[in-house]
């Protein structure tokens, strides 16, 4: 019989696994912590920022789940950017927004939001393949659209090129500039943009020709309400970009700049300053 003095008390061993349950429970809410949802506005270039920002968050320990909210135009994304209700949003830098929001100060897409390329209706080709320099471009007198929030407002104005903006959603401007007479010539979208578009505004043609190129990309703005999300990409966002990860996943979504009928690389250069 085994003596009561080698005995181990069995009262030790409740205590040692109370320690044990501590520890465990007392881990959960790290555990939980390493989680995060992503809500982005549905415009054409969000499987890129889904799959870039997914990929940069998890690599550096978190599980990301993105969802996408559709049809919304983008001045009301911006508000909702604001007010949290989407998390990030890549839009040109601009004073008033970096005012609003919180900007991280990564080059977002390679240059393909800042290679404009125009719209333009049906039948006005010849006029624009004229164009050779910035000096031929502004004698043509043609008037851009835009909305009156575009980074690009700004440059047209600096470079001296007529321009009219308007206010609230400005998807209308695609049936004003179809429909002429409506004091505008032209409507410039990034490569980018236009590679998902031009096939769906069968009133319009893409000009084929020219890109007006300004030298800073669009940027990624986090919401005033998700700090710490700042915090983080600000971080991890350069990293990407020095990587060349940025340019890779730039290049797999949006090969069709460089092929027919976009072209980008053999499109002739008008140069805008900021």
């Amino acid at each position: 019989m085994t003596s009561p003095s080698n005995q181990t008390p069995y009262r030790r061993h409740p205590v040692r696994w109370l320690g044990v349950l501590a520890i465990l429970l007392g881990s959960l809410p790290a555990l939980a912590s390493q989680s995060l949802t992503l809500r982005l506005g549905a415009l054409n270039n969000v499987d890129y920022l889904a799959e870039l920002l997914t990929r940069v968050l998890q690599d550096d320990g978190l599980v990301v789940d993105v969802i996408t909210i559709p049809g919304i135009p983008t001045t009301r994304l911006e508000r909702m950017l604001e007010q949290g209700a989407i998390s990030a949003m890549l839009l040109g830098e601009t004073p008033a927004r970096n005012q609003r929001l919180l900007p991280i100060y990564v080059e977002m897409t390679d240059n393909l939001m800042n290679q404009r390329i125009l719209f333009i209706p049906r039948g006005q080709q010849e006029r624009y393949s004229r164009v050779h320099t910035l000096e031929d471009f502004r004698a043509l007198g043609v008037v851009a659209g835009m909305g009156s929030d575009w980074r690009d407002l700004q440059i047209w104005q600096a470079n001296n090129l007529p321009v009219t903006s308007i206010s609230g959603d400005w998807r209308r401007l695609y049936e004003m500039l179809a429909s002429g007479g409506r004091g505008i010539d032209y409507l410039p979208r990034g490569a980018m943009e236009m590679a998902g578009e031009w096939s769906l505004h069968r009133k319009l043609q893409m000009e084929e020709k020219l890109v007006l190129v300004y030298p800073h990309d669009h940027i990624l703005y986090i919401s005033p309400q998700h700090p710490e999300l700042h915090a983080r990409l600000a971080r991890l966002l350069p990293q990407a970009h020095a990587s060349g990860l940025i340019r890779q996943l730039a290049h797999k979504h949006f090969q069709a700049v460089f092929k027919a009928p976009v072209n980008l690389q053999q499109r002739r250069v008008i140069h805008l300053t900021e």
